[in-house]
């Protein structure tokens, strides 16, 4: 049963934004000047960038669901699924960005390496605090960040956890 779900599809916006103002840029360029070899070159320049854009976002795009005794990460554009098992968890932030959507980051151990996956904030307020509970009620070891430090959201752990919660 799903207890908890985001995504990083927030990066697909990202993507199309960079996408338009590289192409807006190759076309003033294209448009301004008269060498033919810098009108190819800007074009050739345009398409390698949008095809590693591509790939790139195509590694960094899933969905995760906090299940009842594990964490699921499926990549939407590859077929690509893998589970994380909550003693893995060791980490997990709240971002909070002027003018940017609240985000999570969660770090976790997969063989021998820290590994890291940023997403869409599961949830905002009490909300989060319900889902910090639950997450401590899976590991108690989990450490927990707010940045930056001086958000609401750091003074409502502490109320749950005193100021020594990390």
């Amino acid at each position: 049963m799903i207890k908890y779900t985001s995504s990083s599809r927030f990066l697909n916006y990202e993507a199309v934004m960079a996408s338009l103002i590289l192409i807006a840029l190759a076309a003033g360029i294209f448009t301004s000047v008269e060498l033919i070899w810098i009108k190819v070159f800007t074009i050739i320049f345009l398409v390698v960038v949008l095809i590693f854009l591509i790939l790139y976002l195509r590694k960094k795009v899933f969905t995760i669901k906090f299940l009842e005794t594990f964490i699921s990460v499926d990549y939407i554009y590859l077929n690509k699924k893998i589970e994380i098992s909550y003693d893995e968890l060791i980490k997990v932030e709240f971002i909070s960005v002027h003018k940017s959507p609240d985000r999570n980051r969660i770090k976790f151990m997969k063989g021998d390496k820290v590994e890291s996956l940023r997403f869409l904030s599961i949830a905002q307020s009490d909300n989060y605090i319900k889902f910090i509970k639950w997450l401590k009620s899976k590991n108690e070891k989990i450490e927990l960040t707010v940045f930056p430090s001086d958000h609401i959201m750091n003074h409502k752990i502490q109320e749950v956890y005193g100021f020594k919660y990390r």
